[in-house]
């Protein structure tokens, strides 16, 4: 009887879907997944029985049994100051996004097709109800709808502002993870801006003029 395994099958996939998300399919070593469990190479291969098995089964795989980084919004309290609520959001939207993301263009890249022939491969299935965008987009707008009824926002149509904010911080990571623009803009920075926007409106009616007084 061999020893039994150090580490659970699902914290290898987990490891191994979040360096494969970071670094792509080439740039990760099964040293790299390891050292994220802290075992040896060798003791992966309890779970797979090499790299590209590995990588299949991590991404292809059903999402971690983990809590999703958002569920807080359905207990915020609407009477609290939403820049405080609307900033953690962000603080741990970004990161999430980020991974999944990263996942999405490993895929892509591994890909066996031909270039042409190639579609993105999304690590969850976006036609489910529970997918994370519907999920998302559904605690965000509760909780525009709940804050405006606090009377802390002020929102016409709470899905439609719920999806502009989502797409705001899309917006960002698409732009650093795909389009990797450079100089890299700071979330912290992003995320003080996109608030300002929504806190006073950047928008502002044109200044009457003044008319001129008779001589």
């Amino acid at each position: 009887m061999g020893r039994p395994a150090r580490v659970s099958r699902e914290e290898v996939l987990h490891a191994a879907r979040q360096a494969f998300g970071e670094r792509g399919y080439d740039g990760t070593t099964l040293a790299d997944i390891a050292a994220r469990v802290g075992v040896s190479p060798a003791a992966l291969l309890r779970h797979a029985p090499g790299k590209e098995a590995l990588f299949a089964a991590a991404l292809t795989s059903g999402p971690d049994a983990e809590p999703f980084p958002l569920d807080f919004l359905a207990e915020a309290d609407p009477a609290e100051d939403p820049r405080r609520v609307l900033r953690r959001f962000a603080q741990v939207f970004v990161p999430f996004l980020e991974e999944k993301m990263g996942q999405s263009i490993a895929l892509w890249m591994r890909s066996r097709a031909p270039v042409s022939a190639r579609t993105i491969r999304l690590p969850f299935d976006p036609r489910a109800a529970d997918s994370p965008p519907r999920r998302a987009l559904a605690l965000l707008e509760d909780y525009f709808r709940r804050a405006a009824r606090a009377g802390r926002l002020r929102v016409a149509d709470h899905r439609a502002a719920a999806m502009g904010f989502l797409g705001a911080f899309h917006a960002y990571v698409f732009l650093h993870q795909v389009l990797k623009v450079q100089p890299s803009l700071p979330l912290a920075r992003y995320v003080d801006a996109v608030l300002d926007v929504w806190t006073r409106g950047a928008i502002r009616p044109r200044r009457r003029s003044r008319p001129k007084r008779k001589a």
